[in-house]
């Protein structure tokens, strides 16, 4: 008798365990489908696309025209992920490399850094603000803003 229960409540453990894996897979799929960086500019900038070569090049302070308008990046540092999907898949390179960088341009060129934005509401507000400005969200939280138009997807989980 005792042998019939230690087997019953391994047939429970093994049925628990199946029900929180497919819980798990369930609610990750949910957060996978939300963990997506896209590009975003203002849904009145007459912007349409722009290759990764382009989007390298803005965020590393070079100009870039498109549309007969100067691009203007906003750097979203509002969470570390976000930081590290920037140097690693945006600019591919690390970020002391890409502080040099920048540094260089400033002092040979006398161009600026892209401007930081700590906040996701400033940083939504900014790009809505200026057809010119580029910068890149989760996309959960441009979805529902009409202001913003999405041009592609940067970076998928």
């Amino acid at each position: 008798m005792e042998r019939g229960v230690a087997v019953m409540f391994r047939g429970t453990r093994r049925l628990s365990a199946l029900v929180g894996a497919l819980v798990l897979m369930c609610c990750s799929l949910n957060a996978l489908s939300a963990d997506r960086l896209v590009l975003i500019v203002s849904a009145k900038s007459p912007v349409t696309a722009l290759n990764s070569p382009e989007i390298q090049k803005l965020f590393l302070g070079l100009t870039v025209i498109t549309a007969d308008e100067v691009l203007r990046p906003l750097r979203n540092e509002s969470e570390e992920f976000i930081r590290q999907i920037f140097f690693q898949s945006i600019v591919s390179m690390s970020e002391s490399t890409y502080e040099r960088r920048v540094l260089a341009l400033t002092l040979q060129q006398g161009r600026t850094a892209p401007p930081l934005y700590r906040n996701t509401r400033m940083l939504l507000d900014a790009v809505a603000a200026d057809p010119a400005a580029v910068s890149y969200a989760w996309s959960a939280d441009v979805a529902k803003d009409p202001r913003i138009k999405t041009l592609r997807v940067l970076w998928h989980e």
